[in-house]
């Protein structure tokens, strides 16, 4: 009976044992399944999403997910074809394709170029060029450039990658961290053993790093698998650049040669020129003048012109350069898009505008293009690229008139202004304007001083011209409504009434206060004087501006030239 007993405990004992085996390789093993880096792998298809002939596109290390005919790649004939809005808002803003009259348009510091859609030549200037194959194609109205041809203007190096197709693109001069591979590595969707697998690093493999998460970095492989590795499997970590493989473009400058002290003058017909002339007698502070001769006067991109070459010869003997303006608002039922963004009449307008500088005798052109809509873009700035190009070879001075900036103007690019005209003229008034619905200075000090100080983020001091206003508003304020009159700084005491009792002055603003009841009526004014207009002008020194100009003549007071003489005089 014990021997039995004995057996039985010892059988009982056996199978504790392996049961608790088994349990303990159970847990082991969902031990191991838990932490044990996976093995799945996700497919490049998947992750590109690219369909038939379209194309990924890796560019600075960044994979935009686009798809259908907006691609921003295609593959056509085995080469590679970038979407031209594509190439634009990534890598260059130069191009500007026209898609009714089907030409694309390139300026560099020295030519234009100019190709037609489906078209193996080009022109360079005048010089007739070729390529080995079509430069644009059109998809379902959306322009491809070929990346080969690209590259002659756009400063980039390439790869392509087959299965799924995609071109790995770098901007010259794009900073990045680059690292070399320890070991044959598992590039996964994101950081973590248990991420799908999205490709396989090799050892020796130089990688750049995007992000460091801690353990694991974001890395982008060459052959364009944006993914994540391990630190542990990163060595040699180093920054630099991608290198230029184009000349680096050099912009001249026609320089005036001293400050700038420029008065605008309001020409409204051919007979006005007359009295505009004998205003000159009295602008002995002034060194340019700049009268509104010049126009748009259909979308064809024809000119208006009413200047005097009597005027202009008058000007020079008293030692004035005249800078002729032409604008856009002369006809307001005119097509501005159509004019500037339509290639021949782009051009036509470029032609026209120069052969009125010419034939009148001017020393320069002031482009003063307001209400600009972000649609008209393209063509303003190849209008202000290509004029510049023509001024150049015909010794005129080109100057561009701009609002302050602001985040609903930002597309008016002044940086790229900056480096094809001579001067940019920011127009620092209109702070509150005819149809604002509060009342307030035309130009306070704060106003203009951001003004300049975001301007100068966009264009070197030496080529920016302070413009400031001859002119303030009266503004009346009834039963929650707001209307202003706009008055010159000589009628501005006169016009405001005598019931407004003594001005104060506005520390914040620099500028003289007024106001008065009348019934219901509130009056209103911040005025323009000398203490204001010099608080303003001391900026153009402070900053060390190129000048300063002024809307506009005829608007001054008694004693306003002197207080420019006192600021504007070189010394």
């Amino acid at each position: 009976m014990k021997t039995k007993k004995t057996r039985k405990s010892t059988s009982s004992f056996g199978l504790l044992t392996i049961a608790v085996a088994i349990i303990v390789i159970a847990i082991a093993f969902i031990a191991v399944k838990k932490y044990a880096p996976s093995n799945e792998r996700m497919s490049l298809n998947d992750y590109f999403k690219v369909k038939g002939d379209n194309m990924a596109v890796i560019v600075d290390g960044e994979y935009d997910d686009v798809e259908g005919e907006e691609a921003p790649a295609k593959l056509i004939n085995s080469s590679v074809y970038l979407n031209i809005d594509f190439l634009k808002s990534k890598l260059d803003d130069g191009y500007v394709y026209d898609n009714v009259e089907k030409v694309l348009r390139y300026t560099t510091n020295k030519n234009v170029i100019s190709v037609k859609t489906d078209s193996k030549d080009y022109t360079i200037d005048k010089e007739n060029k070729s390529f080995e194959k079509p430069i644009i194609k059109e998809i379902n109205g959306i322009g491809f450039i070929s990346i080969e041809w690209a590259k002659k203007y756009t400063d980039m190096q390439y790869t392509t990658q087959k299965n799924p197709n995609r071109v790995i693109i770098e901007h010259a001069g794009w900073k990045k961290d680059v690292a070399i591979l320890k070991k044959n590595v598992a590039i996964r969707r994101f950081g973590g053993v248990k991420s799908k697998i999205l490709g396989d690093g090799k050892k020796g493999e130089s990688v750049v790093v995007s992000e460091n998460y801690g353990k694991w970095s974001k890395i982008v492989s060459p052959d364009g698998i944006i993914g994540c590795v391990q630190n542990s499997a990163l060595r040699d970590i180093t920054s630099n650049s991608t290198k230029s493989t184009l000349d680096k473009r050099e912009f001249k400058h026609k320089k005036f040669g001293k400050k700038i002290t420029l008065g605008w003058m309001q020409v409204t017909n051919q007979s006005a020129n007359t009295q505009a002339m004998k205003k000159l007698d009295d602008l002995s502070m002034v060194n340019v003048v700049s009268p509104t001769w010049f126009y748009i006067a259909d979308s064809n991109g024809n000119v208006g012109n009413r200047s005097s070459r009597e005027f202009v010869n008058y000007a020079h003997s008293k030692g004035m350069q005249v800078w002729g303006l032409i604008s856009n608002f002369e006809d307001k039922s005119i097509d501005t898009q159509t004019a500037l963004n339509r290639t021949s009449s782009r051009d036509n307008l470029v032609d026209q505008t120069i052969a009125a500088a010419i034939s009148s005798g001017v020393d320069g052109i002031n482009v003063d293009f307001e209400s600009i809509s972000a649609s008209e873009k393209d063509g303003y700035l190849e209008f202000i690229r290509e004029l510049s190009l023509k001024c150049e070879k015909n010794d005129l001075i080109l100057s561009v008139d701009n609002y302050v900036p602001t985040e609903y103007t930002s597309f008016y690019d002044r940086d790229t202004q900056a480096d094809f005209a001579d001067y940019i003229i920011v127009m620092a008034y209109d702070e509150h304007f005819a149809g604002s619905k509060k009342a307030g200075s035309v130009s306070s000090y704060p106003f203009v001083k951001n003004g300049i100080e975001d301007t100068l983020k966009e264009v070197p001091k030496e080529q920016l011209v302070l413009g400031l206003p001859f002119f303030t508003r009266i503004w009346c304020t009834e039963n929650g409504t707001v209307s202003s009159t706009a008055v010159g700084i000589k009628d501005q005491y006169d016009k405001f009434g005598k019931s407004g009792g003594e001005a104060k002055w506005l520390d914040k603003e620099c500028q003289n206060y007024a106001e008065y009841k009348d019934g219901d009526k509130l009056y209103q004014c911040w005025f323009e004087d000398s203490k204001s207009l010099g608080k303003k002008l001391s900026l153009v020194n402070q900053k060390k501006l190129a000048g300063a100009a002024f809307w506009k003549v005829g608007l001054e007071g008694y004693d306003t030239w002197n207080t420019v003489m006192n600021y504007m005089t070189d010394k």
